[in-house]
């Protein structure tokens, strides 16, 4: 996978949005949906650095841009996962488990999840 640079958190939430409303998202739909106000100038201004990074493709339809995700939220997702594992936590994946418990993030339902995935992976290997 080719690596994309890491997006800083107002860029990351117009992604999210786009990668909600799916393929050719418009501006207005993506202004509608944004959770923080944000000017039509303004949003212009991100898309058109996202597209800038390889994250969006545009095409003119009539007088309306739509906006095509280039990068998949699985893809970014998987990145972001090693980027962070490896340096906040030194490429343990238990040291960040345990970060999420400690702070609270994770209660028993979560932990048996993950057993349960984890124990899914191991019998997926072992075929």
């Amino acid at each position: 996978m080719k690596d994309y640079p890491r997006l800083p958190e107002s860029e990351l939430d117009i992604m999210l949005v786009i990668w909600d409303l799916g393929d050719q998202a418009a501006a207005p739909a993506i202004l509608e949906r944004l959770e923080r106000p944000l000017t039509a100038s303004a949003l212009h201004s991100y898309l058109k650095r996202l597209e800038d990074k390889g994250y969006l493709a545009c095409t003119k339809e009539g007088k309306t841009n739509r906006y095509t995700p280039l990068v998949s939220r699985e893809a970014y997702q998987r990145q972001e996962g090693k980027t962070i594992l490896g340096k906040l936590y030194e490429g343990s994946l238990k040291r960040f488990a345990a970060a999420l418990h400690d702070g609270g993030a994770l209660d028993k339902s979560d932990v048996e999840e993950l057993r349960a995935y984890l124990e899914e992976l191991e019998g997926k290997e072992g075929q």
